[in-house]
Order: structure tokens, then C-alpha cells, then sequence
């Protein structure tokens, strides 16, 4: 999964056609669409053609050099935030995002949630948002992006010489300003919030766990006490744990003995 949205172009300046959304919001109609004309002539990744290259592969290997600038590009316009920014999150209606980390943290990740490190089903629920967990080769250990995948638009082209094909890209465009600027995050506070976020599920799991084992006993469950005697209101002393008896008058809750009779001794 692409961060971003990648458009082939056929001609050095193409025309984006893109919807306004704040002026849509302000139901201004006479200035709802948008033709931006985009120039597709940054040199983006040139190779020779041998007979082991084809030009998907080349393709392929264009698409890498395109998501490389994409990160240079989101080192410069990100907008630095603590761990995840959930309560900026919450102004917009999206709730997919991508999260871009080195390989490594990203590994660490996957371990700790238990998932399986593939990109397509790399998938974090987390915080009520769907976050797309992205490794990147080139990526320090501390760095992290947050960013909404259908944000940002990338044109490139192909231009095929006798023995060698060029591909050329545009500038990033902005498609619409509906949804969050790109963050940047610091990796390890990533990492250790979620890791505190999964030990304190561990820790409750493991109390409901033990009350589901060992219930507590009857007299700590009730806090109902016998203060004062039911027949006279006075002051009541406990008799060990369950018994108690009146001060003031001869009540109690003591068992009743039973009582036995002897037979007189016979006669002999």
C-alpha cells in the first residue's frame, strides 16, 4: 500500500482536476472545481535496457525512487506531534491512516501486537482508528509518519530512448484540504505508549482472571456491619468474625446450644 496516490502521466504538464471541499463546505458553487496544471519534468530514475530488464521492472524500480522523495518530502512539511495526535485526529471523519516506521521499529511492533509482518494485512486498531503499519528500509529507529493515504498525489511519466527509459515526476500535490496535515512522531514514544497500553490489558485481564477464580469471601464482599443492637439500639461488641452481642441488654446472635439430657445412673 502507496501513502500517497500515484497518477501516470502522458505529457510533460497534465491537468489535476481537483474539488475545492472548503468551498464546497461554504456552498460557494461557482468556484467548486479546480483545473491545476502539473508539471511532470523532475528527473525521477533513469536505466539502460538489457535483455534481464523490462520495463515493469524499471517501473518498479521508479516507484521505490517515488516513495523515497515522498519521505524527504514529508520530513519537510510534517507537522511535529507527541505519540498520536488522536484529539487533532477527531476534527476530521477519516479514520484510516497510514503509520510509517524504519523496518526495525516496525518489527518491534508487529511482535508486541502479535501480527504478521506483511504489509498487506499489517493492520493496528488502535485508539478507535485503523492505522496501516508502512516499513521503510531508510528510516532512522526514532523517526515516524502519520498520513492520511489519499492526501497527497504524485505524477510521473515514462520517456523510452533506443536503449534507455526515463522517468520524470511532478511536485507532491495536495488534493484536498479536508483532511489532517502529515505528522511526525517520535518512534519510541510510539513503541512505549503501546507497549503501556498493552501491559495495562495484561494487568486487568489477569485481576478479572483472578476474581473469576478466587471470589472474595462473603465478609469482605458485605460491607453491611452490625453497629448498634436491633432490640435496643445500644452499643453491640463483635464476638469473633460473625457474632456479636449487646452491652446494654442480654441480645445476641450466638447459635443456640442444644441441650441434652443424661439419664440418672441405675440403681444396681
Amino acid at each position: 500500500m502507496l501513502p500517497f496516490v500515484l497518477k501516470f502521466a502522458d505529457s510533460p504538464v497534465e491537468s489535476l482536476h481537483r474539488i475545492n471541499a472548503e468551498m464546497q463546505r461554504e456552498g460557494r458553487r461557482e468556484a467548486l472545481d479546480l483545473d491545476i496544471e502539473v508539471d511532470v519534468q523532475i528527473e525521477l530514475y533513469s536505466q539502460e535496457i538489457d535483455g534481464a530488464q523490462t520495463a515493469q521492472q524499471i517501473l518498479q524500480e521508479a516507484t521505490e525512487s517515488a516513495y523515497q522523495e515522498f519521505i524527504g518530502f514529508l520530513r519537510s512539511v510534517s507537522h511535529p506531534v507527541e505519540f498520536l495526535p488522536f484529539g487533532l485526529l477527531q476534527q476530521f471523519s477519516g479514520r484510516r491512516y497510514c503509520l510509517i516506521l524504519s523496518t526495525a521499529r516496525s518489527h518491534e511492533l508487529f511482535d508486541m501486537c502479535h501480527m504478521q509482518p506483511d504489509p498487506r494485512h499489517a493492520v493496528l486498531q488502535y485508539g478507535g482508528y485503523e492505522l496501516t503499519i508502512i516499513a521503510r528500509r531508510h528510516l532512522a529507529d526514532t523517526e515516524a509518519f502519520l498520513v492520511e493515504p489519499k492526501k497527497h498525489a504524485l505524477f510521473i511519466r515514462q520517456v523510452r530512448a533506443e536503449d534507455t527509459i526515463r522517468v520524470y515526476r511532478s511536485s507532491f500535490m495536495n488534493l484536498t484540504r479536508a483532511t489532517p496535515p502529515p505528522f511526525s512522531l517520535d518512534a519510541r514514544e510510539i513503541i512505549q505508549n503501546v507497549q503501556l497500553e498493552l501491559v495495562g490489558q495484561t494487568e486487568r485481564a489477569v485481576r478479572i482472571e483472578q476474581l473469576l477464580m478466587f471470589p472474595p469471601p462473603a465478609e469482605e464482599a458485605t460491607e453491611a456491619r452490625i453497629t448498634n443492637c436491633p432490640e435496643c439500639g445500644g452499643r453491640v461488641r463483635p464476638l469473633g468474625k460473625e457474632r456479636h452481642f449487646c452491652l446494654d441488654c442480654d441480645w445476641d446472635d450466638l447459635p443456640l446450644l442444644k441441650r441434652t439430657t443424661s439419664c440418672p445412673p441405675e440403681n444396681n
